[in-house]
């Protein structure tokens, strides 16, 4: 039965069918639980009855109304075309817990779990974003499921013993010139590599940079050192304001780090200069707040990772031991 009496009088009405979303709740009464019931399946079987769009039909209304407006809307459509086609693509206001959580064993066999996190999230927010659009009318049928808590890896980043052994390998050995010149910016403003590697001419002024296809959508201009900069000016030479400063170099930039018997953490490459900026920004005494402008984070939990590495921080950790 979905109605049942507990121990302390009160009554449960629990509803666990497949068609729905699990629901348990409790009610002082009898008729209290029956009506909770009675309603809630009422409601269910309507909401199915008027909406039967599939999964695929939600994700295209998602991107029409608002993933087209993303820097990686293609990409993240794509990524929800093939769940949605992993679970058969079921009818949208019928997808239950069970059914993610087995598409989740299905991922897991070719991506990692933060990749699945984010496939998580993305799904639910298909459902979030119309909901609040008022497309559908239904709540969230996977709210339920909950994100897989992930060991948090050690921080990585590059000694400054390192960081010079690799810019002299790229100068040296290097083929691609540009490469020395992207990794210098990206190791000076902590920049992602793809924001340097695709500059234009006019966003290089008065000894600062300015980003402005970020991942955050804002712009955010960075100083650098007035004769690197001046360098910098003599080696890309006249250039259109809309032309590119630099060429594509990341595969050149991976050399490097293989000639420079550096190893990095599995799925790192590029990257490793805006953490290792960021870790060094810290460890000299910047202050979190700054470094949150200068990396461009829309959340300041995204900057915290690096305040362990603050002096302060650290200092604190040896005065407070017990021994």
């Amino acid at each position: 039965m979905s109605v049942s009496q507990l121990e302390n009088g009160a009554w449960r009405c629990q509803i666990d069918r497949k068609d729905m979303p699990r629901v348990r709740k409790t009610f002082k009464s009898e008729y209290q639980a029956l009506a909770f019931e009675d309603k809630y399946i009422r409601e269910r079987q309507e909401q199915k009855n008027k909406d039967r769009r599939t999964l695929k039909d939600l994700i295209e209304l998602w991107y029409d109304y608002h993933g087209s407006t993303l820097s990686e809307g293609i990409a993240r459509k794509n990524t929800l075309i093939e769940m949605a086609a992993i679970m058969k693509n079921p009818i949208a206001a019928e997808l239950t817990p069970e059914q993610v959580l087995k598409l989740r064993a299905h991922r897991l066999q070719t991506i990692k779990p933060k990749t699945w996190n984010n496939n998580l999230g993305l799904l639910k927010s298909v459902y979030n974003r119309l909901r609040k659009l008022k497309i559908i009318d239904y709540e969230n049928p996977i709210n339920g499921v909950d994100p897989l808590r992930l060991q948090e890896e050690q921080l990585s980043y590059l000694s400054k013993d390192e960081i010079s052994r690799l810019l002299d390998e790229i100068q040296k050995n290097g083929t691609n010139k540009d490469t020395w010149w992207v990794a210098q910016l990206c190791f000076r403003t902590g920049a992602r590599w793809g924001e340097v590697e695709q500059m234009q001419r006019k966003q290089l002024r008065d000894a600062k940079l300015t980003f402005v296809r970020t991942k955050s959508k804002k712009a955010r201009s960075v100083p650098i050192d007035p004769a690197f900069y001046h360098a910098l000016l003599v080696h890309i030479g006249k250039r259109g304001s809309n032309d590119r400063v630099f060429c594509n170099c990341a595969k050149a930039f991976e050399h490097a780090i293989g000639r420079s018997n550096i190893e990095l953490p599995e799925g790192q490459l590029t990257h490793i200069c805006r953490h290792s900026f960021s870790a060094h920004f810290m460890m000299n005494g910047g202050n979190i707040l700054t470094l949150q402008k200068i990396l461009g984070h829309a959340d300041i939990k995204m900057t915290l990772r690096y305040a362990q590495l603050a002096p302060e921080y650290l200092a604190d950790a040896i005065k407070y031991a017990p021994i």
